[in-house]
């Protein structure tokens, strides 16, 4: 299986950004985007590898955290381009994890009704997930993600080495959706990660998952591009995932853990409607559990979440579409759930 042509994996990739643009013919002006954490590490070193291939860098630093996925900050961002005259042919660039790399590929899609952007990922989970399939988009305070559109990156720079300077807490995150891929497309990669997830910031097993992952994920959305059908397993744990962070105020879990409580209760509900047995949902949750990711929530009570379930982007008819295991290494979409099973299982998952 191939990577999409815009995805660039390895290590020490950074050191050679100028290249990886000139190859995909992404002239122009830069305008890089970071977070404060990240900008203090990658800032002046992307400045100064872009500036030395001869262009015009812009550069500017927002709040890092899931707060900052908003329409204010759109705006904020917005205005800055403008001030700084971006033009049509000039390259944005996000630095940083999936909130940068959701907030400025929106914006980049959104300007000037769209131009061109690169994403350097210095997140697992970006790496492994939002950098690839074009999702960009921003949260309202109700729900994650509900403005948005499709825009590819033009390019995606997975670099390894990056991932070394992440706080433990961001990168178990990043592994609760490399566990998901496996969950849902991959038995064999599942069972390679049962035997050799021990150390979570083991660099060649970083660089084994961040390949696998994104085989698999643009497997899906090359069949599924504009998420009509298929492309809703990649949904698994976000159910509940995506009612975790509105009902606690996008502060008090990582998007990533959000999504492991997620899947244990998708496991739940899955092992109750009698698709999967226990040992499968055991197994889920025991390689969860070794990533260091939380199984159940606090911070929000059972009641704000079912609400927030019925608020996400993926209900239809004012009911959530479920994503459930058939078996691992099998998932499909679109299962009815009743309310008292939700609640049951939302109830359960409850500190």
């Amino acid at each position: 299986m191939s990577l999409p042509g815009y995805v660039e994996i390895g290590h020490d990739l950074l050191a050679t950004l100028p290249d990886h643009l000139a190859s995909r013919d992404l002239s122009g002006n830069a305008f890089v985007i970071a977070d404060r954490t990240v900008g203090a590490l990658y800032g002046p070193r992307t400045r100064e590898l872009l500036e030395a291939s001869g262009r015009r860098v812009a550069y500017i630093e927002i709040r890092p955290g899931e707060t900052a996925k908003a329409l204010s900050q759109t705006s904020a961002l917005y205005d800055w381009l403008f001030e700084s005259r971006a033009e049509r042919g000039d390259l944005i660039i996000a630095l940083g994890g999936g909130v940068i790399g959701d907030l400025v590929g929106f914006v980049a899609a959104t300007y000037m009704r769209g131009l061109r952007w690169a994403q350097i990922a210095t997140t697992l989970l970006a790496q492994v997930d939002s950098s690839i399939g074009g999702k960009v988009g921003v949260d309202l305070p109700g729900g994650k993600n509900l403005v948005g559109a499709f825009h590819p990156p033009s390019l995606s720079l997975l670099d390894i080495d990056l991932l070394s300077t992440l706080p433990p807490r961001q990168l178990a995150a990043g592994w609760a959706e490399v566990i998901k891929h496996g969950a849902i497309l991959d038995i064999e990669f599942f069972q390679l990660l049962e035997d050799q997830l021990h150390d979570l910031s083991n660099p060649s097993l970083l660089l084994l998952a961040v390949r696998r992952c994104v085989e698999l994920k643009a497997g899906v959305v090359q069949q599924d591009p504009y998420d009509r059908g298929l492309r809703a397993i990649l949904n698994y744990g976000h159910t509940i995932a995506h009612a975790i962070e509105p009902a606690t105020g996008y502060q008090r879990y990582l998007h990533g853990e959000a999504v492991a409580i997620g899947m244990a209760g998708a496991a739940a509900i899955g092992r109750q409607l009698g698709l999967i047995d226990a040992g499968v949902e055991q197994r889920q949750n025991d390689l969860l559990a070794r990533a260091e990711l939380p199984l159940q929530y606090d911070g929000a009570t059972p009641d704000s979440l079912l609400d927030a379930m019925t608020r996400d982007k993926k209900v239809a008819a004012g009911r959530p579409r479920w994503v459930l295991l058939e078996e691992l290494g099998n998932a499909t979409p679109d299962h009815e759930v009743s309310l008292d099973l939700a609640r049951s299982t939302v109830q359960n998952l409850h500190s």
